[in-house]
This record gives C-alpha cells, structure tokens and sequence, in this order.
C-alpha cells in the first residue's frame, strides 16, 4: 500500500507543469503593470457632501388660506401643483374689474362720434371749435382710463393664477412649514423642495488646494460604494471668513448617491509633475525599506529599493532604478523571493 502511495505521488509530480521546477524553485504566479512617466499632482482627500443642484423654500406668492400642501417625501414634476391658495376672493376682484370695462368702452365709442360730428361742423363754421376740443379730450381720458383698467384686470388675473403655488423645477419635499387650513401672507415658507435628479458634491478646499483646481478640472469622487470620477462644475472665488475654505461643487454622472451622501473628494495641492511612477500595489513595505519587483529578461523577479514620492489615487512616484516600461510585479509580489522565476498572468486570470 505504501509503495502504491509513493508511486502516485511520483505520477503527480511528473504531470506538473514545467515552469514549476524552472530555476530551482517553484514559479510565482503573478500580475505586472509596466513603470510610467505620468505627471502628477500631489492630493489630499477632502470631505464632502452630495446635494442638490436646487434646494429651495417656496413660498405663498399671495395672501389667503391654504386648501392643499404636498406632505413630506412627495415627489413633484416641474409646473406641478406644490400647494392652491382659497381663491375666492380673487376670483371677485377679478369679476368687479371685468365689470368696469364695458361702461368705459362705450364712453369711448360715444365721444369718438361725436367728436367726428363737431369736426363735420366745425369746417363749416357751424360749431365752436372749443366744443370739439372738449369732447376729444373726454374722448382721451375715456381711453386713458381703459388702459387704467385693463392693468388692473392683468393684475387681478396674475393674483388669481398665485394662488396656484407651482414647482420651479422637478424634486422631492423635504419639509412642510404649513399645512393645508393655515393662514399665510405673502412669502411665508410652505415647503422645502430639493432637487434630487440633478445632485453634485459641494466640498471646502484649502487655499493650497484652491490656486491648483479650476472648473473642468476631473476630481475623483471616493463614495460609500466604490469611486467615480467627476468634473468640477465651479469654484467659488470667496472664502469663509472663519475657516478660510473655498467651496467647491463637482458634478458627476451616476446618480448613485442620494443626497446627503457624505463623500470624499481627492483634490490636488501642487502643481502637476512628471515622474516615474508605478501601480501602489506595487509597493512591497520591508523592515529594511521598500521595494518593488521587476521581472528581468530572464523572467525572474528583482528586488529594487526605491524611495516614494507624489502619488495619485492609482500610482505613486518611486526614486531608485526603476525605468519606463519596466514590468513590474502588482499581485503576487508579497510572497517573492529574489531571483524567483514567474508566470505571469493577466490581470482577470489572477
């Protein structure tokens, strides 16, 4: 039985791969990234927070008493009723100043002929030109007074379509600050309303910060669920006289955060440099410093000591022998040893 044991595990033994005796011992399996020159900006991470581009309190345009309010968490479209005013009484006003136009319309068309008929007369010196120029006048302020009027009757009806409280724009109610049978005035606060389908960061910068990011600019965005990358929509040119931060708003395309959704943002605080940099999972962190793995012509794996520099939130600057497009080791390296022959594999085979 032991000798059958013996001789299976010879048989195993024989039908491994090759490379796994190569050099002596046995090949690493692992993934490489080649070293780049990238320019780089150093960066810090700051705090921010998801909002929406609109975040309004709207009010009561006219006074009166509340018939119907949008409750807390109701969704609206643009245009849409938010809240309606008890429009009787305007509805009157309305009705009492369309009543006045007809009376003077028809002092209008009165004067109108009859200051044609003193103008027959008048060339033939049959009627005293101060007549006429009595009637025309009256004739004017009948008009003037229309014109009065009508403004009023535009007013009445701007009032009225008031009572209608629309959404400005398309969102979500926050808050309720009046409910339906309460008294307002006008611009009493009725509803919080936030938009939630155009949402971007609002972050504070620091002054290092502030003079290196410009709008445009691309920012990673590190959120509860993993990172995006976002385009910064506006940097406001005036700092809080108390922190002394800037504040920063960056738009970005997945809506995958509802607002309030705290984030963090990594902004740059010096000027871009060029420099030879590879992946961070590079990185090897040894007592006696760091190193990183380059796989020689030989394929077998060197340990370079290097020194770190700037980073990204994807590559780090390394100082030390380390070239452009020389492959480095990013998965497997932390079990190498020196001189270890490898395999190398892609990265979604690893």
């Amino acid at each position: 039985m032991k000798n059958k044991l013996i001789y299976f595990l010879l048989l195993q033994l024989s039908m491994m791969p090759s490379f796994v005796f190569a050099g002596g011992a046995p090949a690493a399996i692992v993934q490489v990234e080649e070293a780049i020159n990238i320019d780089i900006a150093p960066f810090i991470w700051v705090t921010g927070t998801v909002i929406g581009r609109f975040d309004s309190e709207i009010a009561a345009e006219v006074e009166g008493t509340l018939e119907t309010v949008l409750d807390v968490g109701d969704q609206i479209r643009i245009n849409e009723t938010i809240a309606k005013v008890d429009d009787k009484t305007y509805l009157l006003a309305l009705n009492e100043i369309q009543t006045e136009i007809k009376p003077i319309e028809t002092m209008v068309d009165f004067y109108s002929r009859e200051a044609e008929r003193l103008d027959r007369l008048a060339k033939q010196n049959n009627a005293a030109k101060s007549q006429l120029d009595e009637t025309q006048a009256n004739r004017d302020q009948a008009l003037a007074n229309i014109s009065v009027v009508k403004a009023k009757l535009a007013m009445a009806r701007d009032d009225l379509n008031r009572t209608i409280v629309r959404a400005p724009f398309s969102g979500v109610v926050i808050e309720r600050f009046k409910s339906p049978g309460e008294r307002v005035d006008a611009g009493d606060s009725i509803v919080r309303l936030i938009d939630t389908e155009n949402v971007e960061v609002q972050a504070r910068i620091q002054m290092a910060s502030y003079q290196h990011v410009k709008n445009g600019d691309s920012l990673k965005i590190k959120g509860p669920t993993g990172e995006v990358k976002g385009v910064v929509r506006t940097v406001v040119p005036v700092g809080d006289d108390v922190s002394r931060l800037y504040e920063i708003r960056v738009v970005f395309e997945q809506n995958i955060w509802p607002v309030g959704t705290a984030i963090e943002l990594a902004v740059p605080v010096n000027e871009n440099q060029n420099v030879t940099a590879v992946s961070r999972d590079a990185l090897v962190i040894r007592q006696s410093g760091i190193i990183v793995y380059r796989i020689n012509g030989d394929n077998q794996a060197e340990p370079v000591p290097v020194k770190t520099g700037i980073s990204n939130t994807t590559h780090i600057q390394v100082i030390g022998n380390v070239n452009e497009n020389d492959k480095i080791v990013i998965r497997g390296n932390e079990r190498l040893r020196p001189g270890q022959t490898v395999k190398i594999i892609s990265g979604t085979s690893y």
